[in-house]
């Protein structure tokens, strides 16, 4: 499977956020799977660097057009991805960062077989609703905070209708195990 782990890029992680997430990617590189992000910084690198401890295949979705402009305009990491996939570089919106962040979102959950959200801000709300949509199976890592705290809420709200299943738990084994389940 390819998993997609999604959460607070900057502001707000703590060292118990940052635990949590790598021991999200341990679990899913430990069962074998593709970790997949945004390719940025926080609690998804997180993550990736979880999978690499176990020498996980991890695949980064960058909201650039090739590798220098990853580093240079967005300043992201790169070294331990396995492979980096970039958006158009004929993409209309280009000059418009948020836009290429955005459209890397699509790409990425559209990729995945699943999802993982571990806390998060609008960034990783936005990661939800595309995959809620999309039905994509998902994964919430409970007490984390952020956007996984309002969710529960917004679909009740919404009362939007998903093929998606959604699983909630701390524990990021619990989780890979009910998203392996819906493959």
């Amino acid at each position: 499977m390819k998993i997609a782990v999604y959460g607070s890029a900057l502001g707000g992680i703590t060292d118990t956020l940052n635990q949590i997430a790598r021991d999200v990617g341990r679990e899913i590189a430990r069962r074998g799977h593709t970790i997949v992000t945004g390719a940025c910084p926080g609690l998804p690198y997180e993550a990736v660097l979880g999978a690499k401890e176990l020498e996980g295949r991890i695949v980064g979705f960058s909201p650039a057009i090739n590798l220098e402009e990853h580093i240079k305009r967005f300043n992201f990491p790169h070294e331990e991805f396995d492979e980096l996939i970039y958006i158009p570089r004929d993409f209309i919106y280009h000059d418009q960062k948020g836009a290429c962040l955005k459209l890397r979102n699509v790409y990425s959950v559209a990729f995945s077989d699943a999802v993982i959200c571990v806390s998060g801000r609008f960034g990783t709300l936005n990661e939800f609703t595309i995959a809620y949509d999309l039905g994509k199976p998902i994964g919430l890592v409970s007490g984390t905070g952020g956007a996984v705290s309002q969710i529960p809420d917004l679909i009740r709200t919404f009362q939007k209708k998903s093929d998606s299943k959604i699983f909630y738990s701390d524990d990021p084994g619990y989780l890979v195990s009910r998203l392996e389940q819906t493959d």
